[in-house]
């Protein structure tokens, strides 16, 4: 018996060191719905996850890079979920592998690289890094560096750490106290599975350095109605970021209020001629808008050297 009980603690000690670590992280705060859910399918599915996401709503910040001026709290976080005077960084009372940090999505993974994982975790390696889901998608490259989203990426991909961002199309911010449940209709629920199989996928493959995945998931579960199945486990659809045309942000002025505001605008035909990636894949916002109950899955990667063609177009311009 002794040596039963023995053997099992072994083979469970085994199983958990092999388990693969992935660092989880977003921009909505680490007490959105949408990241909790994912926090723990991907827990079930039986990986290491630890979270490490910003206090407070980072969303639009991009790769904007900060730190904490005070060792406490100024303001209350997200919800109040966490008050005015807590510590600028700390994790849930009852998970340690839950963790906050009072800076940007970039931010919270040099926190979690250079010093929680160092620090609290033994130096574990991530062998993964998920950002999102989103609360809103990330399309196009118009939004690659306007995302918090994937601003943890890309410095996660830096880093040679493969990474994936996830995006959803619920613009809500919910707080997971009040909206995280077991429904299947959920779209929390219906992206969170997702992410485990897409995520499984990367990490039982492998994916090259300085490699990364942006995802759009479309609307699903409730967000089509109350009552509607017609989309509760949207179909991949492999495309590209790029297409002839790109979304960005823009601005328009309000005479009502007398401000600006912020918007997106669409432009046609920027990319006439494609020379990177496949160039017969569908942009992702193509997919995107066609609301078919598709999921755009697009490569892209941070090596910012122009293909060699463009390289050598510049360059005899140049008179090099």
């Amino acid at each position: 018996m002794k040596c039963t009980i023995v053997l099992t603690l072994v083979y469970y000690a085994i199983m958990a060191s092999a388990a693969k670590t992935i660092l989880l992280s977003n921009d909505d705060g680490w007490a959105s719905t949408y990241i909790r859910a994912a926090y723990r399918d991907l827990k079930d599915e039986g990986y290491n996850v630890i979270m490490v996401a910003p206090v407070s709503q980072r969303s639009g910040y991009g790769g904007k890079f900060d730190v904490p001026t005070s060792k406490t709290l100024e303001t209350d976080g997200e919800f109040g979920y966490v008050k005015k005077g807590a510590p600028s960084w700390d994790h849930e009372k009852d998970d340690k592998n839950v963790w906050y940090f009072n800076g940007t999505p970039a931010s919270c993974i040099s926190f979690a690289l250079d010093y929680l994982l160092p620090e609290k975790f033994d130096d574990v390696k991530p062998d993964l890094v998920v950002a999102g889901p989103n609360e809103g998608p990330n399309l196009s490259p118009g939004f690659y560096t306007a995302s918090g989203t994937m601003g943890a990426v890309y410095n996660a991909i830096y880093r040679g750490i493969p990474a994936i961002s996830f995006s959803g199309s619920d613009f809500n911010n919910s707080f997971f106290k009040d909206s995280l449940d077991d429904s299947k209709s959920n779209p929390a629920n219906i992206y969170s599975k997702k992410v485990v199989e897409l995520t499984k996928k990367v990490i039982d493959g492998g994916m090259p350095a300085i490699t990364g995945i942006n995802v759009n998931f479309p609307k699903v579960g409730t967000l089509l109605g109350k009552d509607d199945p017609s989309c509760d486990d949207p179909k991949w659809q492999f495309g590209r970021m790029m297409g002839k045309g790109v979304f960005v942000q823009n601005m328009k002025y309000n005479s009502d209020s007398g401000l600006m505001e912020w918007g997106t605008k669409y432009f046609d035909n920027i990319s006439k001629d494609c020379d990177s990636g496949d160039c017969g894949l569908t942009a992702e916002y193509d997919i995107y808008l066609k609301n078919n109950c598709s999921t755009s899955v697009s490569v892209f990667t941070v090596d910012y050297d122009t293909t060699l063609s463009t390289s050598n177009t510049v360059k005899k311009l140049l008179g090099f």
